[in-house]
Formats: C-alpha cells, structure tokens, sequence
C-alpha cells in the first residue's frame, strides 16, 4: 500500500535546508587544525570557526587528557552535523601563551 505525503513549500525547504554550505566533515577538520594561536580561548575560536559554517548548535566538552602525553588535552565537539574530537597543546613560547590545535578527527553520524 503506497501512501502520498504532501508538503508545502516551506516543509520542503526545511527538508532540504543545508546548515553546513555543502563542506564535508573532513574538509571542517582540516579547517579546525590550523586555527591560530591567539590567545583568546580555544573553545571560543572553535565555535566561531564552526558558526561561520552555518552550524548553530555547537557543543565542547573537555574529553581527558592524551595516553601517552597528559600535556594533551583533547575535546570533544557536538554539532548539529558532524562530532569532532580535539587533541591541544599549551605553548607557552607563543607571545601571548595559547592552546594550539595539534590533531583534529572527524566522525559524521550515520
């Protein structure tokens, strides 16, 4: 038994709605890696970086520290599309000190 579900115009363009200006995940991540050291919160940078994409809803969450290295800090970033996970390093030799992006990887939702 076929079923026929009408939708108004404004339903369909909900449908369709691109958030993310047809940037891949793997292409965000590259983007994410080589935020610069400002001094300004890393957090913050991420987020801006990623609203500028068109994402609205973007969650950071403090994940742990590297296994072999606890000078690693890695987050972990909930978006409305793709999940990204962080890994950062102080440096303290930046003029003003800051957390650089060391690794980012990319994990899009099935």
């Amino acid at each position: 038994m076929k079923r026929v579900i009408r939708l108004t115009e404004s339903q369909l363009e909900k449908l369709t709605e691109s958030r993310i200006n047809e940037v891949s995940a793997i292409e965000l991540a590259s983007v994410l890696k080589e935020i610069p050291c400002t001094g300004e919160s890393i957090k913050s940078l991420i987020s801006k970086k990623l609203m500028e994409y068109g994402f609205e809803d973007v969650n950071i969450k403090f994940l742990g520290y590297g296994e072999d290295d606890k000078k690693i800090l890695r987050y972990i970033i909930h978006t409305e599309g793709p999940i990204f996970v962080v890994a950062t390093m102080s440096n303290s030799e930046a003029e003003p000190p800051c957390m650089e992006v060391i690794d980012v990887i990319a994990y899009t939702k099935a």
